[in-house]
């Protein structure tokens, strides 16, 4: 698939910014690697704009109170137009003779809409639309824009007729609300990624809250890379570290450092070449799997196959096709699925029972294994993600993620929007899907080989040992 031109924009409070450490803007900075800094929310912030113009090599950062950043930017092959105020919304006529493609889409970025939400009523009201269209005169345009305001919530994404607006986080970094980054893609895609400020310097650290975090700096252990490097010893000499908790702390800082798994028990991985697997359905409560993605062999050159069931109507076909091709070729290999049994495993067991029961037997004998629960709940490895999430984990190994523009949540909707209407305005992008979803199962690929690469124990000629169906795992508290 080719590479769609992307721009990322790191979308943070004032306030984050005031009363973070250096190392955390620093490791902030370092985790979104952004091409743009956008100051959230509407009010002027020169004190936070000093502290990130003294850390900020090579980014763009606008304040939407500031006209220091002003008017049409092409970022990494992405058109912007930053407005702090209205009166560059009159100017859009202008930009599109002399610096904009009409063709291309082209995001706007201001705090000129906020929204207000009525309790009572339980209406929504985007304040400052008005004016905004009335200056935008969008009916003598020709492009196409997506309007990110800086007042508006991480995740928000809606229509108000006509207006393509989307919200970067006016919160993002306090009172627990996380630090959000904007994929701004020449297609006019916008992926949001989240980051909980928790995960930030060494707080990001197996066992380091709050407390443990101030008592390792006072023992000069002020970075990651000091934890990963200090002679053990030195850290159970604080008050309240055993070794135990040391071990776990270093073996923690060294993952993320190194990016890499560090083993913590000799219990082995699944014996035999594993199957792995990826299912996307119509939401977290599914009615219907209709997509099973499967990669027989290693990440980089395995097999890729998928399982699409392009009719709501005929919800068992992805199920039973999945499972006739699995028992005819790959049975009794082992099942490998990232959360699975939190997900994967427990949905295709209940689609298997309601569509295809004769199957049944042949997926409960199926040894199923899922690498976040041996390494997280079981505590057999420590992983190098910030967070333990598929697409950090994988990243931290080196994983370079196709560019799809789509989340499990988008595919989910879209699937949802498919089953309530089957037009040609809604039917799914089929290909788009699957290769998501190969992205996917080629990610967990990569987690499991650099697990299996970190201390193989089972020999290759012992049989997959069965588990068993009561075998569940349970909720992933960090997820």
């Amino acid at each position: 698939m080719s590479s769609v031109a992307t721009a990322r924009l790191a979308c943070v409070s004032p306030l984050f910014v005031e009363q973070a450490t250096r190392m955390e803007r620093d490791d902030w900075l370092s985790y979104f690697d952004p091409a743009v800094v956008l100051l959230t929310g509407g009010a002027a912030a020169p004190q936070a704009t000093n502290i990130l113009q003294e850390c900020l090599e090579g980014s763009i950062l606008f304040s939407p109170q500031s006209t220091a950043v002003c008017g049409p930017h092409t970022i990494n092959g992405v058109q912007f137009v930053f407005a702090p105020t209205t009166q560059v919304l009159v100017e859009f006529p202008a930009y599109e003779h002399t610096d904009l493609d009409p063709d291309t889409p082209t995001y706007v970025v201001s705090g000129l809409l906020e929204l207000d939400v009525d309790t009572t009523t339980l209406s929504a009201t985007l304040v400052g639309r008005e004016e905004y269209v009335a200056r935008l005169a969008s009916d003598r345009l020709d492009g196409n824009y997506v309007h990110i305001s800086t007042r508006l919530p991480a995740n928000y994404h809606r229509e108000w007729n006509g207006l393509t607006v989307v919200g970067c986080g006016a919160d993002a970094g306090i009172d627990g609300t996380p630090l959000a980054a904007l994929d701004c893609r020449a297609d006019g895609r916008v992926l949001t990624h989240e980051l909980d400020r928790t995960h930030l310097g060494i707080r990001a650290l197996d066992g380091v809250g709050r407390h443990r975090s101030q008592q390792l700096r006072e023992a000069g252990h002020v970075s990651r890379e000091s934890i990963a490097d200090a002679n053990r010893d030195t850290l159970t000499d604080i008050r309240g570290i055993s070794h135990a908790t040391a071990e776990r702390i270093q073996n923690s800082a060294r993952a993320i450092t190194h990016g890499t798994i560090v083993r913590e028990s000799d219990t082995p991985l699944p014996n035999g070449k594993p199957i792995y697997i990826d299912i996307e359905t119509d939401g977290l409560s599914p009615t219907i799997t209709w997509l099973i993605g499967v990669l027989d062999g290693a990440a980089d050159d395995g097999t890729y196959r998928s399982f699409v069931q392009r009719d709501p109507d005929e919800p068992g076909g992805a199920i039973e096709a999945f499972m006739t091709w699995y028992t005819d070729h790959a049975h009794p290999r082992p099942v490998v699925a990232y959360n699975g049994w939190t997900f994967d495993f427990t949905v295709i067991h209940e689609h298997i029972t309601e569509h295809c029961p004769h199957y049944e037997t042949d997926w409960t004998s199926t040894y199923r294994f899922d690498p976040y629960r041996w390494a997280i709940e079981e505590g057999n490895a420590v992983l190098p993600g910030r967070t333990n999430a598929l697409e950090d984990v994988a990243a931290a190994l080196g994983y370079e993620r196709a560019e799809t523009g789509l989340t499990g949540a988008a595919v989910a909707r879209a699937y949802q929007q498919w089953m309530a209407d089957r037009s040609p305005a809604t039917e799914p992008d089929w290909d788009r899907f699957t290769a998501y979803c190969e992205d996917d199962v080629r990610a967990l690929a990569v987690i499991y080989e650099a697990l299996d690469a970190s201390g193989r124990i089972v020999s290759d000629g012992e049989p997959p040992r069965p588990m068993s169906e009561t075998t569940t795992q349970a909720t992933l508290s960090d997820w």
